[in-house]
């Protein structure tokens, strides 16, 4: 879950946002199949890695269409136009003379007979102290590590401490591109996330290193050059040329415009632990490239908790999303509590009773109330059909009404392209808010005994800000939102069709309109049902039973 809610869930509102808003889009990931944990697992599973990513990219891409994650294309970088990608990038590179030749120390398993690369290594973080660190970064920390810095390292596989043997290797010249490289991270501050330019910058000062890209690997893509071909590229090497790859599976066109056009515009959402590969090293690749558009923002997010403690696959601690693929959880309901603890300034925590509460009292009772009240009170009092003729004058509540409507929408979209999806999701709930206090205070039930064509426009203005909202939620809330227009509202298009968001500052809804019944958006979540949820999510399936 802690995945989801650091990239795939905030990439998806963006995404949806930035077509409504008429942007020309497209929304690409993959899975990352390459690297050394797929060796390892697969080593301990007796199995080929290829069949290991093969179950798992299936797991992965059906979990994503469960949530709703509207990707373009998602992609894998065991796909041999991959491969091929990969090679020719580096070939470029190394042509324009950003690549050289070095030796390095090495950990070797003398029993297991090999090198060791990052993953293969488990060892205590000389900076700070975790004792699960691999040879190349620190999860806890998020320290990139070199293996010599490594204090007690054990060998992944079999336990033994490993032996310091020499391998010649192939690096990108880092410093070589350090002033181009440090006036471009400078030039990013404003832009990015505070302690993302931090990040980067912190890099930059410390000076940078040259970095190794291949490994002593049979599992990757190769590396096409004499007297390396038994060596693979690292994964943080090939794994970011995979935007371009899955950029080109779209045809070439679509590779001109989102990488070769100036006015295109690349954000990339992330974790915590992936922040310097794309703010370092990816854009200095592109940079010893050249002809590729560096990404306009770099969405790195924090660690996500559960219940206060780290996630943990071995101890059970955590919400681990297969279950997703089983379970009649309420996907809309699901997404939006987690885009309450989207960790965009700090580490943030998963609380099943938080989601509880997020949806009875929130997302029902505040949210999904006033589109049920509005609905219930134009079939209650005018069989379906308002029948308003747009005769009756505008007072205070009103203007105040439509002043909603015209406001939060630019606001939302604001803060969601600029990457603040919890606050536009906070802008969305006072959005509808507003809207309940319109219904209070101007009480269509009972003004309708008074004067009924106030009461058309009063219900007429709050149709149309149900409208509004089904279009400003859609992002967040694609289900619900959607049936809300097609069943409830019956509304012709859909709330996610291409620029249809600036017309949720306007009245879309004719004054003659007619509406379906209503029917709540969401189940409540009452104890049994939460208790069940606990339950399955927090399982820990073993790794061969997932993949079959």
């Amino acid at each position: 879950m802690g995945h989801i809610v650091g990239s795939h869930l905030p990439a998806d509102i963006f995404h949806r946002c930035a077509k409504a808003k008429g942007h020309e889009t497209i929304f690409i990931g993959g899975s990352d199949e390459h690297g050394t944990p797929s060796v390892v697992a697969a080593k301990e599973l007796g199995i080929p890695p290829q069949k290991l990513v093969d179950g798992l990219h299936d797991i992965h891409g059906r979990i994503y269409e469960k949530l709703g994650i509207s990707y373009t294309l998602y992609s894998r970088t065991s796909n041999p136009m991959h491969h091929r990608e990969v090679q020719g990038f580096f070939d470029k590179i190394r042509e324009r003379g950003f690549v050289k030749p070095g030796k390095v120390e090495m950990f070797y398993c003398e029993k297991d007979g090999m090198f060791l690369p990052d993953r293969f290594i488990v060892a205590t973080c000389p900076k700070c102290g975790y004792g699960g660190a691999n040879a190349d970064q620190c999860e806890q920390c998020s320290s990139v590590l070199v293996p010599a810095s490594l204090i007690d390292p054990k060998c992944k596989i079999c336990g033994s401490a490993p032996t310091v043997r020499e391998s010649e290797h192939l690096y990108l010249d880092l410093q070589k591109l350090g002033p181009e490289l440090a006036e471009w991270v400078r030039k990013q501050e404003g832009t990015w996330m505070g302690h993302v330019s931090s990040e980067a910058e912190r890099w930059i000062s410390e000076g940078l290193k040259e970095r190794s890209i291949t490994r002593d690997l049979e599992w990757g893509v190769r590396v096409p050059l004499e007297g390396y071909t038994n060596k693979v590229f690292y994964v943080w090497f090939d794994a970011p040329i995979s935007y371009i790859t899955f950029t080109r599976e779209l045809g070439q066109g679509a590779l001109e415009a989102y990488w070769k056009d100036p006015e295109a515009q690349i954000v990339h959402f992330l974790g915590k632990d992936n922040i310097p590969f794309h703010t370092i090293f990816w854009p200095a690749m592109l940079l010893a490239h050249g002809g590729f558009n560096l990404p306009t923002n770099v969405v790195g997010y924090n660690y996500l908790l559960f219940e206060g403690q780290k996630f943990s696959k071995s101890k059970g601690i955590g919400v681990f999303c297969y279950h997703l693929l089983e379970s009649d959880i309420d996907i809309d309901s699901l997404r939006g509590y987690l885009t309450t603890i989207i960790p965009e300034t700090r580490d943030a925590t998963f609380k099943w009773e938080d989601y509880r509460a997020f949806v009875n009292a929130e997302l029902i009772g505040k949210f999904g109330n006033f589109f049920n009240r509005t609905l219930n009170l134009v079939n209650k009092l005018f069989g379906g059909n308002l029948g308003f003729a747009g005769s009756a004058s505008i007072d205070g509540e009103s203007a105040r009404a439509i002043d909603a409507m015209r406001g939060f929408p630019p606001q939302i979209a604001k803060l969601i392209m600029n990457a603040q999806i919890r606050k536009a999701f906070t802008a969305l709930m006072e959005y509808a808010s507003a809207g309940n206090v319109f219904l209070e205070r101007t009480e269509p039930w009972k003004q309708i005994r008074v004067s009924p064509e106030k009461t058309r426009q009063d219900l007429f203005i709050a149709l149309n800000m149900c409208r509004s909202l089904a279009i400003t939620g859609a992002p967040f809330l694609p289900h619900s939102m959607q049936k809300m227009w097609k069943e409830q509202l019956k509304l012709e298009g859909s709330p996610h069709d291409p620029g249809i968001w600036d017309s949720a500052t306007g009245m879309g809804i004719e004054g003659d309109h007619g509406i379906g019944p209503p029917r709540p958006l969401y189940p409540r979540v009452e104890d049994a049902a939460l208790d069940a949820l606990k339950s399955r999510f927090s399982e820990q399936r073993p790794l061969r039973r997932l993949i079959g």
